[in-house]
C-alpha cells in the first residue's frame, strides 16, 4: 500500500481515495454487514490503518521533529531546519512564557540525544522561537521541499510516534493570515500615580498573571504608564494567544509579569462553536500570519510546532496553528529559514 499511495499520491484526491475504501469495503464485505462493518474501519484518513502506510517514511524523517524544554519546566514540539547551522523553530506562543536570551532551551532529539541551545530570536509575524543548537547530533542533513502545490499529500509527525500525528492535503499555498483581536480581561483608571489596576476578570490573562486591583503599569522601570490609550496601543499590537512581559508596581514592589493575551468575547464564542463541532479545540493563536499554507490534517494543538513533510521526505515548513475544523496553517519551510539567517 505505501508504494501505491505514492505512486498515485498526486492523481488522487481525497474524495476519490475514500470512494477507492468504500468500493473495496463493497466488494469485501457481506452485504448483511457492510453497512455496520464499514463504521468500523480505521480506514479513514485520520484512522490508524491509513498512519501505518507511513510508518517506513517517519523513521526516514523522525529526527527532522524536536522537543525543546525551556528553563527545564516545559517542552513543546519543534523542528530541525538546517543541521549544518544548528537551526530549530518551534510555536512562541505554546512555550508557557515569554521567551528571552537568559532561558534555558535543551532540544531532545529521536532517541536519547539532546542539546542545549541559545536563543537566536522571535518572530511575532511566525509565531516562532528560533534557536541555535550548542553541539548538532551527527544527523543527516534536512532535505528541503523545492515545490508545493495545492492537492498534495503532506504528513504531520513528532519525535516519539512511530507513525504520522496525521495525514492530509495541502489545500492552499502560502498567504497572509489576517490578524485578530485580544484584550488583557483588566480595566484601569487615570490616577496621579499613574495607570491603575481598577479590576481584573476571572480566568482572563491578567489574573493567571497575577495582575490585582491596585497594581500601577509601568512603561519601564521608575516609569507609569499615564494614558488608557498607552495600553490599548500596546494590546493593539500583540496577537490573541502570544505572551508579553508587563511591568506593574505594588506596594512599592517592582513586578515584571508574563501575561498571555486573550481572545475577544466574540472570538472565544467562536472558539467554543467549533470545539463543539469537532470535538477538539483550536489553537490560542491562529491568526496574525505573514506568511501560512492551510491543509485539513486533524490534529491537536498541542502538537503544532513540529514537521510537515512530504510524501518523499521534504521538509515543507512547520505546523503552527489548528485553526478550524479543516484548516491547519503551516509555515513555509522558505519563510522560516529567511527569518533564522536574518537572526543568527
Amino acid at each position: 500500500m505505501p508504494n501505491q499511495l505514492l505512486a498515485f499520491s498526486r492523481q488522487f484526491t481525497f474524495r476519490a481515495f475514500t470512494c477507492a475504501i468504500l468500493a473495496y469495503a463493497a466488494i469485501a464485505l457481506p452485504p448483511s454487514t457492510y453497512g455496520q462493518d464499514i463504521l468500523k474501519l480505521d480506514a479513514s484518513r485520520h484512522g490508524g490503518q491509513l498512519k501505518e502506510a507511513f510508518r517506513d517514511l517517519v523513521k526516514d524523517v523522525q529526527y527532522y521533529a524536536v522537543d525543546v524544554e525551556i528553563n527545564k519546566r516545559h517542552k513543546v514540539p519543534g523542528t530541525l531546519l538546517d543541521v549544518r547551522r544548528g537551526w530549530i523553530a518551534c510555536k512562541a506562543s505554546e512555550l508557557n512564557e515569554f521567551a528571552d536570551k537568559d532561558d534555558t532551551f535543551i532540544c531532545h532529539f529521536a532517541g536519547d540525544d539532546t542539546s542545549e541551545a541559545k536563543m537566536l530570536g522571535y518572530d511575532k509575524s511566525l509565531d516562532l522561537v528560533f534557536l541555535k543548537l550548542t553541539n548538532t547530533p551527527d544527523l543527516a542533513d534536512v532535505k528541503p521541499v523545492k515545490e508545493l502545490q495545492p492537492g498534495q499529500w503532506v504528513v504531520s509527525i513528532n519525535r516519539v510516534s512511530e507513525v504520522p500525528l496525521g495525514v492530509g492535503v495541502l489545500g492552499a499555498g502560502p498567504r497572509e493570515i489576517e490578524s485578530a483581536v485580544g484584550y488583557l480581561g483588566l480595566t484601569v483608571d487615570e490616577t496621579p500615580e499613574g495607570l491603575t489596576v481598577s479590576g481584573v476578570m476571572a480566568n482572563s490573562g491578567a489574573s493567571q498573571a497575577g495582575l490585582k486591583k491596585g497594581d500601577i503599569l509601568l512603561k519601564q522601570l521608575d516609569n507609569p504608564a499615564r494614558k488608557r490609550g498607552w495600553l490599548a496601543k500596546k494590546l493593539g499590537q500583540i496577537e490573541p494567544g502570544d505572551w508579553f512581559t508587563l511591568l506593574a508596581e505594588r506596594d512599592g514592589e517592582l513586578l515584571e509579569l508574563d501575561v498571555r493575551i486573550g481572545a475577544n468575547w466574540d472570538s472565544v464564542i467562536d472558539r467554543q462553536a467549533l470545539m463543539n463541532r469537532f470535538g477538539s479545540d483550536v489553537s490560542s493563536r491562529r491568526s496574525g500570519f505573514r506568511s501560512a499554507m492551510q491543509h485539513d490534517t486533524l490534529m491537536h494543538p498541542s502538537d503544532c510546532g513540529g514537521p510537515l513533510v512530504t510524501l518523499d521526505g521534504k521538509l515543507a515548513g512547520i505546523n503552527i496553528a489548528r485553526a478550524g475544523r479543516t484548516d491547519t496553517y503551516a509555515i513555509p519551510l522558505n519563510d522560516a529559514l529567511e527569518a533564522a539567517k536574518k537572526l543568527d
